[in-house]
């Protein structure tokens, strides 16, 4: 991963919103269209309030598909809900 999650500083501001890759894994998944169109705007919108991310904006990590997310379903979105690349490999159930 380009530019490297941790990257030895000790500092986590360069996390979460603030690293380009994850923040299209926490990127709300019914805003991940318009992430893929114009992320610094979706991240300036995420920042100033216009795109809320709360407990009930679920990340598109959650979802399967390449990028994550990519298979979400807004009519069903329960199909392949949980299962996303991050999600398999770190459960521990």
């Amino acid at each position: 991963i380009h530019p490297a999650i941790y990257d030895g500083s000790g500092s986590r501001t360069h996390m979460g919103f603030n690293h380009p890759i994850l923040a299209r894994f926490l990127c709300p998944v019914r805003e991940l269209e318009t992430f893929s169109d114009d992320a610094d705007m979706a991240l300036k919108n995420i920042q100033c309030g216009k795109i809320k991310v709360t407990a009930f904006a679920l990340p598109a990590f959650l979802w399967a598909g390449d990028p994550p997310g990519m298979d979400y379903n807004d009519n069903n979105m329960f199909e392949g809900m949980f299962e996303g690349y991050l999600l398999e490999r770190v459960s521990i159930f």
